[in-house]
């Protein structure tokens, strides 16, 4: 079994020389386009070229995240970038969009690609597909436990885990809430953090509005992943790469969480314990957490995932206020604080949060204080708010002073009478000769000592090596100049640099796109959530995919024209064929669902290339691209595909698998209480989205405005769209059957 990857982020280059000099074994990054943090520093290709030859020189790797969704229009830019990466060497690239990894396999063969956990792979079924498609690595959903990733990692695939860092409260790459609240898509890296923002929770009984008391307002906001009490049960199941999130994160906080898990890893490895003890939980805390949990890894469930009282960093307590005099308040101290350092004064109506410039101590400025009452300058609070700190200056600065790394090397030496000194360098993967222009000589007086040619060659000073094993072969009473010797050490050094920094790729021929032809056809199809919308959509010539599975159970027998819509997280086998919205579940897909997020001929072709029989197109799919789409798809496969765009419906912004109704009102299992009562959220404007859990009680959070392009259908057909999708949620008969005539009177 390999030693597990440490794989660090890097969202700046202080960023990554943090993660590089403090242990990363891999570090993960984006240039300044299609990268899931689209808001961070990220890098020029004159940054990145420079962090890969470094990194390198290490023996640390690069992985470059493409981790959005791209359109058609984009293509050709991204299939520029992707020339500029493999050119640098880089040596992974994490994708999400199905499109860019066919471009890749097909075009740029010798980058290895690992499937994002934007690609929602979070069951076996999606793990054997990632196999299939001969990925390197698959990074897996952070909903997925312990027993389920032991399953994974023996499927002969790199599994890639998730260890620290923020948690989405929704399955990642399945999160439309950013974008359909403010035009800001999550799936290319433009996501507003809806799930940060306070929300109210309601039910209607009777026809009556009520307001649930909550714990907390921000009912979406999970606490940060901490895993590091469970690093042996992960490296005992298999895992390949421990990922740390935070590209939008500080360098000192990449520095913090990379050299305590390097420390845990390494643990393990040598056969010691490692204590996850208080001062190591601090240091974590200090520099940035929502509350720590260990999340779904050991199947944690309800209000201990949530940080709902506040979306933000918490820091650690350390202490509180006491009382007030003049322009001052005073503060009994639990810890240890310095000026400089960030506090946060908690309060139920505004915390109040500084940087500490003066700590006074009986009337005198000091620069530090502990476990005593200090004064501090006044804000707005009370008596009996608690004190947090959320930035200590002594720890940012110990933080920003980054260790040296050393590689270590073999040096052997061979110095024999009549002939050039000999010097060898190898590093386990190259290895270096480098021979003198002068001969080895007698000594007419002093000899030359093996100690003093050891002492000289260890002597490796600024260079990246150090020295864990020499052999000297050498003659008796031999002379060779000191010098020379120095600077055949030099060159041999340069020259192990020059060959580490090397780009090393695989040469593999480019794979021509085969031709894919699939029947066309002119369909509507209707997605319903009850038999009284059955009722009305059977009287339709349309083909009806139903959700529920035992009214599909009930109908399939007496209908032809009814199919099972799958639920978005699947963790059974696929049965029969219907509709499909993760890559899990392709060999039974008769149509994608707009959930699957194909919005580019590429990714139509490998849908279409696995046996899908229609395609949905992405609710991120623009109007105006819809020609080009279908144009460069005809183009691509040398057929027509056969393409949906759903006209009505309502989009599931989320799906969670912590079902927020069960957490707050702490009712049991599979309780139903979305299916008993209407439960909605309202956000700040007031808008109402509707909560329902499927039948594995996985939450779907319902935007709350319909959308209808039904008038639009005509335009639909002028760019080649020959199937058309409704959806009903929560109409009733009477609505299903208005909209049903709407649709088909444009037939």
């Amino acid at each position: 079994m390999s030693k597990v990857e440490l794989l660090c982020p890097a969202g700046s280059y202080e960023a990554f020389e943090a993660a590089l000099y403090n242990g990363a074994d891999a570090i993960f990054l984006a240039g300044e386009m299609y990268g899931a943090r689209a808001n961070a520093t990220n890098f020029t290709l004159e940054e990145m070229r420079k962090a890969v030859s470094l990194a390198h020189l290490y023996g640390v790797k690069i992985h470059v995240t493409l981790n959005t969704l791209i359109h058609d229009d984009e293509l050709d830019q991204c299939r520029a970038y992707l020339k500029e990466l493999e050119a640098m060497g880089v040596d992974a690239i994490i994708v999400q969009d199905l499109g860019i990894m066919t471009m890749i396999q097909h075009e740029f063969p010798s980058l290895s690609i690992h499937a994002s956990t934007q690609m929602h792979v979070h069951n076996l079924m999606g793990v054997e597909q990632c196999k299939k498609w001969q990925l390197e690595r698959c990074v897996v959903a952070r909903e997925t436990p312990l027993d389920e990733i032991s399953k994974m990692c023996q499927q002969g695939i790199e599994i890639e885990v998730f260890v620290q860092g923020a948690y989405c409260v929704s399955y990642s790459g399945e999160c439309h809430m950013s974008r359909s609240i403010g035009h800001r898509s999550a799936n290319r890296g433009e996501c507003a953090q809806s799930c940060r923002l306070p929300y109210t929770l309601y039910r209607m009984n009777d026809g009556k509005e009520e307001r649930i008391k909550t714990e907390g307002k921000y009912l979406l906001s999970m606490k940060d992943l901490n895993a590091l009490p469970l690093i042996p049960e992960l490296i005992e199941c298999g895992v390949s790469s421990f990922k740390i999130e935070g590209r939008m994160k500080r360098p000192e906080y990449v520095a913090c969480m990379c050299r305590i898990y390097r420390q845990a890893i390494d643990c393990y490895y040598e056969g010691k314990p490692f204590d996850v003890n208080e001062k190591i939980a601090e240091e974590m805390k200090k520099v940035f957490n929502r509350g720590f949990t260990s999340g779904y890894l050991d199947k944690k469930e309800g209000m201990v995932l949530m940080s709902t009282l506040r979306p933000n960093h918490q820091g650690v307590r350390i202490g509180k206020v006491t009382g007030f005099q003049g322009d001052k308040m005073s503060i009994a101290l639990e810890k240890e604080l310095h000026q400089h350092d960030g506090i946060r004064i908690v309060n139920e109506k505004e915390d109040q949060g500084f940087i500490v410039n003066y700590i006074y101590k009986n009337n005198n400025l000091v620069s530090s204080a502990s476990n005593e009452t200090i004064q501090l300058q006044k804000v707005r609070c009370k008596v009996g708010d608690i004190v947090m700190k959320t930035s200590d200056s002594k720890q940012l600065e110990e933080l920003g002073k980054f260790p040296v790394r050393k590689v270590e090397i073999k040096i052997k030496a061979c110095l024999k009478l009549h002939q050039p000194f000999m010097l060898h360098l190898s590093d386990g993967t190259h290895e270096v000769i480098v021979k003198s222009e002068n001969i080895v000589e007698n000594a007419l007086k002093t000899p030359l000592d093996r100690e003093r040619i050891e002492t000289q060659l260890k002597k490796l000073g600024n260079t990246p090596f150090i020295c864990h094993d020499i052999e000297i072969e050498m003659d008796d009473r031999i002379s060779f100049p000191i010098s020379e010797l120095n600077e055949c050490r030099r060159k041999a050094c340069d020259e192990l640099i020059k060959r580490r920094m090397e780009v090393n790729k695989r040469v593999l021929e480019k794979k021509p796109y085969d031709e894919v032809k699939v029947e066309m056809t002119h369909q509507i199809r209707v997605s319903i959530t009850n038999e009284q919308q059955y009722d009305v959509v059977k009287q339709y010539p349309c083909e009806i995919y139903i959700a529920d599975t035992e009214l599909y159970e009930k109908l399939k027998k007496e209908n032809s024209h009814v199919h099972y819509n799958y639920p978005r997280v699947v963790h059974h086998l696929y049965s029969d064929s219907g509709m499909i919205h993760e890559i899990g579940g392709l060999e039974k897909a008769d149509m994608a669902s707009p959930y699957m997020n194909c919005m580019n001929a590429y990714s139509a072709y490998v849908l279409f290339k696995e046996g899908v029989k229609c395609i949905s197109l992405s609710y991120e799919c623009r109007d105006e691209d819809l020609e080009k789409l279908i144009s460069d798809y005809q183009r691509l496969s040398k057929h027509s595909g056969n393409f949906e765009i759903e006209v009505y419906g309502r989009v599931e912004n989320m799906v969670l698998e912590n079902c927020l109704i069960k957490s707050q009102l702490h009712t049991a299992d599979h309780c139903q209480q979305c299916h008993k009562y209407p439960y909605y959220l309202k956000d700040q404007k007031n808008k109402a989205y509707r909560l329902v859990g499927d039948e594995d009680c996985h939450l779907k959070i319902y935007h709350s405005d319909i959308f209808d392009k039904i008038d639009r259908i005509n335009d639909y057909r002028q760019y080649g769209i020959t199937n058309f999708g409704v959806t009903l949620t929560f109409e009733d008969r009477e609505e299903s059957k208005n909209i049903l005539n709407r649709l088909f009177s444009k037939m």
